[in-house]
């Protein structure tokens, strides 16, 4: 037995008509897009949060008054202060004032006759044609040297002998003895030449 078809074929599905089908895809695509912009809208509001939290902070901060800090040094102690001690000058040597003219407690001023450096005089004496100075080295008592000047020239003689207050120094071959009273020189072949102190002066 044979049916007959129907005359318009067989039904055909609601969901297969083309225009249903674009509705559908629309209505996801919308779907899609509107939850992948909530999404983004989300985000979008959690970073304006964090990013004003900061600006609001600084606004605070600026509106608080600057804080400074002020460090206070206090002046080392100070020890108390004793007295400094001037040390007391050295004594100077007193030295014999000659009763000689025109002669300083080292010689004759001016002249060869003169003691050395800082050497002090232990005789002075002069006659009318010589000056003569025995000069003690330093502090060295007993270490003396004779310096006599006359007519221009001058002589230096070390090491002269004393007795009592008359000296002897003698140089090569030439004797001088001084005394308060005379000035003796002895030449080498023996011929003496006196000379009366004027004034004279020992220590």
């Amino acid at each position: 037995m044979t049916y007959p078809m129907p005359p318009h074929g067989p039904k055909r599905s609601p969901f297969a008509s083309p225009a249903v089908l674009v509705a559908i895809v629309v209505g996801v695509l919308v779907l899609i897009g509107g939850v992948a912009g909530a999404f983004v809208y989300a985000n979008s509001q959690s970073d304006e949060t964090d990013t004003a939290a900061p600006a609001s902070q600084s606004e605070t901060n600026q509106d608080r008054p600057s804080q400074s800090t002020v460090t206070v040094t206090q002046p080392p102690s100070q020890a108390p202060t004793t007295p400094q001690q001037t040390a007391a000058p050295a004594p100077t040597t007193a030295h014999s004032s000659p009763s000689v003219s025109g002669a300083t407690w080292q010689g004759f001023v001016g002249s060869s006759a003169q003691c050395n450096a800082d050497d002090a005089a232990v005789f002075i004496g002069y006659t009318d044609r010589s000056q003569v100075v025995i000069c003690q080295v330093g502090s060295q008592e007993g270490r003396n040297y004779y310096k006599g000047a006359a007519d221009g020239g001058s002589v230096e003689i070390g090491y002269p002998s004393r007795s009592g207050d008359v000296f002897t120094a003698v140089n090569g071959g030439t004797t001088y003895q001084v005394s308060t009273s005379s000035l003796l020189i002895t030449e080498p072949d023996g011929t003496p030449h006196v000379e009366t102190m004027i004034q004279a002066w020992v220590d």
